[in-house]
């Protein structure tokens, strides 16, 4: 043993270095893991170099969409060292809100990726995105390098050593190009997808190694692995049945050690549960409460078979965007993807699709049929984001198909090696890499023309609004964009016909996002400020109640009480009798439903302006 061997640990190392130091290309008879056949070093630097190359844009990148929650402003992720205690003792966006305002089915507990936000603030300082950028950047390079040597890992066993290196080499590289994982890497709050996916990396090689040695300190390193997967996101649960199903499929491992493997991933699982629960105080919704926000549950309002044939359809959308990644949106908003029945084509196809693959998994079970695994990997990690069983606050997201395209890549791979590369003659392997390096070079540009989308904010949004041209929110984001980094910081000084121009050209926006969500209270408040700001330039009255009834009409709530503290004081004894008229429209228009909402205030509120004008 050498002196650096001898050398005294602090605890922590000790724990930790089992779990992240395993040797990329071991095969001593003795070593702590399977064996896996040497891989020249030039194979990793090409991955690397790749990923390195489509990804740098994202470098100079700023924080979008979500990153304010997890990182810009979130009060526990911005104290450092200081705040990861609190980041593990609430729910995720209690950092955000300042409380736990149950706004998605089950919140959010996903507190380790959020941790990593705050040890960069603690190492490095505040905000810093090129940074974020460069992490997330290195961290899915390490996972595809340990995706590489995983796949190794599962044919080594059945295939000669050359169609290993193929298979693994195909499927790692189809993965790391692939577009759909451009939201997880390039927007920074994605890293809780890649985190995961990390962990559930290093758990299938330590289940590879109970498999070959069946040492319990395997078992002890897989529960904290499991673990620490789950704290990252939720999403890891479906590992409890692929972990599993990896060694049956891929090793002749007795039964009885396969069993045995389940006791620390139900162990891990449990105690995730359990903090889970006494963190955010119940495991779906509180005394059962409907989420009734459409932008939080888009199925809210449909019928049982309206919302299993959309979910259906939306399985579908996510197939054909693993074969053909395009066209690319972070938004799939209602009503982007639109409400269906069971009369659509698509659910119809998607549904008996789905069905297919789980016969098939059923009937290659027994005979360990790579392309069950392949289709069993993917229907148990489409599963928990796919609205069937619990609902994730979207119609979908190209990042919650992260897992799963590993399944595609893995299928893919292993299709063209068999059937064409592996084959005899002067013409299948030929094919066979030709069909391989179009996928390849076909990823590999829609990636990189996707990145840049994702620069900020702006060009986010102006994506979305190609791409997503029948979602609210996405109409909506264009404009209050222009509001926010055009119109405020330059109101002051800015003429007033350039106001007037710049005003109406967000007003199709707006009026687009409520004529697909006509009670979308953001769009609606916004539109209530773009009428104050018409009604500064043209003193138009008449224009400006209409505006405010037609804001009132669809989203009375938030609205009312502002109206009143706006418009009383700027009243002239000319227009006080069009005001009064306003409010007794509006007492109209809410005299059942403040009643039954028990909001008397504001209904008396306004009985007592109408009196006053």
């Amino acid at each position: 043993m050498s002196k650096k061997n001898k050398l005294k640990k602090p605890p922590i190392a000790t724990v930790i270095a089992p779990i992240v130091a395993i040797p990329m290309d071991s095969d001593a008879p003795n070593a702590a893991f399977p064996m896996v056949s040497p891989t020249p070093k030039w194979v990793y630097g090409c991955i690397a170099c790749l990923i390195l190359l489509l990804y740098a844009p994202s470098l100079g990148g700023d924080y979008v969409l979500d990153d304010k929650i997890v990182i810009t402003n979130n009060q526990f992720t911005q104290q450092g060292f200081s705040g990861i205690a609190d980041i593990f003792a609430h729910e995720s966006f209690r950092g955000y809100f300042g409380e736990q305002k149950n706004l998605i089915e089950g919140d959010r507990y996903r507190p380790l990726s959020i941790a990593t936000f705050a040890l960069e603030i603690g190492l490095f300082g505040k905000n810093n995105p090129g940074l974020s950028h460069f992490i997330n950047i290195l961290l899915y390079l390490f996972s595809c390098i340990l995706l590489f040597r995983v796949t190794k890992q599962l044919f080594q066993t059945v295939l000669p050593p050359k169609q290993v290196h193929t298979i693994a080499l195909l499927a790692t590289l189809f993965f790391a190009m692939h577009p759909l994982h451009v939201e997880a890497v390039a927007n920074i709050k994605g890293r809780d997808e890649i985190c995961t996916f990390l962990a559930l990396l290093f758990s299938l090689q330590y289940t590879f190694a109970w498999g070959k040695f069946q040492k319990p300190f395997h078992l002890y390193i897989l529960f904290c692995l499991f673990l620490l997967a789950l704290l990252s996101k939720e999403s890891a649960l479906p590992f409890l049945v692929i972990l599993p199903m990896t060694l049956y499929f891929f090793t002749e491992t007795p039964l009885k050690h396969i069993w045995k493997l389940m006791i620390p991933l139900i162990g891990a699982t449990m105690v995730y549960l359990l903090i889970r629960i006494q963190i955010i105080g119940y495991v779906l919704n509180p005394d059962g409460k409907v989420i009734t926000d459409l932008m939080n549950n888009p199925f809210y309002g449909m019928s049982f078979f309206q919302k299993t044939a959309t979910i259906f359809y939306t399985l579908g959308m996510y197939l054909k965007l693993h074969i053909l990644p395009h066209p690319l949106t972070h938004d799939y908003y209602p009503y982007q993807i639109p409400i269906v029945d069971w009369s659509h084509f698509g659910s119809i196809l998607a549904f008996l699709i789905h069905l297919g693959l789980g016969v098939f998994v059923l009937y290659g079970w027994r005979n360990k049929n790579i392309y069950a695994y392949c289709a069993l990997f993917y229907l148990a990690t489409m599963s928990i984001v796919s609205n069937l069983f619990v609902s994730v606050g979207t119609f979908m997201n190209e990042r919650f198909a992260y897992q799963a395209s590993w399944a595609f890549c893995l299928a893919l791979s292993y299709a063209l090696n068999q059937y064409l590369i592996q084959k005899e003659g002067r013409f299948k392997p030929i094919i066979g890499y030709m069909i391989a390096g179009i996928f390849i070079a076909g990823f590999a540009w829609k990636t990189g023309t996707r990145v840049p989308d994702w620069k900020d904010n702006r060009t986010l949004n102006l994506s979305a609004l190609k791409n997503s041209p029948n979602s609210a929110r996405s109409n909506l984001f264009y404009a209050v964009d222009l509001w926010e980094k055009r119109f405020l910081p330059n109101h002051a000084i800015m003429p007033s016909v350039q106001k007037k121009a710049l005003l109406d050209s967000m007003m199709p926006y707006f009026n687009r996002s409520l004529s697909i969500l006509p009670k979308y209270n953001s769009a609606l408040k916004m539109l209530a400020g773009i009428a104050s700001e018409y009604h500064k330039l043209d003193n138009d009255y008449d224009a400006l109640l209409n505006r405010f009834y037609q804001v009132n009409r669809n989203g009375y709530e938030p609205f009312v009480e502002t109206y009143l503290k706006y418009l009383n004081p700027r009243v002239d004894p000319a227009n006080a009798p069009k005001l009064a008229a306003f409010y007794e429209k509006n007492i109209i228009l809410y005299r059942d439903t403040l009643q039954q909402a028990g909001q008397m205030r504001i209904y008396d509120s306004l009985r007592l302006q109408m009196r006053r004008f």
